[in-house]
């Protein structure tokens, strides 16, 4: 039966489950000589990231009290703050039964930092163009600071050799001459030359890919924990069965790291 409150929770997580899925695809084609994508993806992301949350902890009062909250400022007390909400569903996490099945947060470092840009974006970072436009005191502009931060920490633990550009070296020496090559990296690094444009490109790839693998691990942690908390609702409440919206997200690591779309 299709209750008052199915439909909301219905359209909440598929709007989640979309803002998520959307966000993730344009991180992973995110590079430096196009800024604008990663500006998508965080922009997405972060909304599908807070709404999974702020949906875990109404599923979570439910579990607790038989109805839906009455207040208003149940959610909204945590505003954007990506940080406190993934606190709030650590919380949540520890009245579940111990065999419920919850996806892990990636390692500690990691999560620290990306959550911890993640929430300033959603906060007020988001607006960064606007506001050096407008004149508002500067802050760091967010692409170079996902980069110096969480970027530049990945790419620290990479094991494996960086593709060989040798050949970009090559036309540096034959063409550097005739040749103009302007870009900045993502993290404000001026690139000249061919050489550096390969490497560049390298890394872009190598954060692209391995950023939006930790950010799809940081959703399916919290996913896990909505489904794993609506499994503890009362019957007498109708649920959607919300892993329709996210069954993409209970899938393995290798799995996940292999999504480039993410529209399954």
């Amino acid at each position: 039966m299709i209750t008052p409150e199915w439909r909301p929770l219905a359209h909440e997580a598929g709007l989640a489950s979309y803002s998520l899925r959307g966000g993730l695809a344009s991180l992973r084609k995110a590079n430096y000589a196009d800024p604008h994508v990663y500006y998508c993806g965080f922009f997405q992301y972060t909304i599908g990231l807070e709404r999974i949350m702020k949906l875990t902890l109404i599923v979570d009062y439910v579990a607790q009290n038989g109805n839906f909250p009455s207040n208003q400022q149940y959610t909204k007390k945590y505003g954007h703050k990506l940080t406190d909400l993934l606190a709030g569903i650590a919380d949540v996490r520890n009245r579940l039964d111990p065999s419920a099945h919850v996806w892990e947060l990636p390692d500690t470092d990691l999560t620290d930092a990306a959550i911890s840009f993640l929430s300033d974006f959603a906060i007020g970072a988001r607006y960064y163009n606007i506001d050096v436009l407008t004149g508002k005191e500067k802050t760091q502009d967010p692409v170079e600071r996902w980069f110096t931060e969480v970027g530049k920490l990945l790419i620290s633990k990479r094991k494996r050799p960086w593709r060989n550009t040798e050949w970009a070296q090559n036309l540096d020496t034959h063409m550097g001459r005739v040749s103009s090559i302007r870009f900045e990296s993502e993290d404000g690094s001026p690139i000249h030359g061919f050489a550096a444009a390969a490497q560049a490109a390298n890394e872009s790839e190598y954060v692209a890919k391995e950023g939006t693998f930790l950010c799809a691990r940081i959703a399916r942690h919290a996913i896990s924990i909505l489904l794993a908390r609506s499994d503890q609702v009362s019957h007498s409440v109708t649920f959607p069965y919300f892993i329709e919206f996210f069954y993409l997200f209970t899938m393995d690591d290798a799995y996940l790291k292999r999504q480039k779309s993410f529209t399954a």
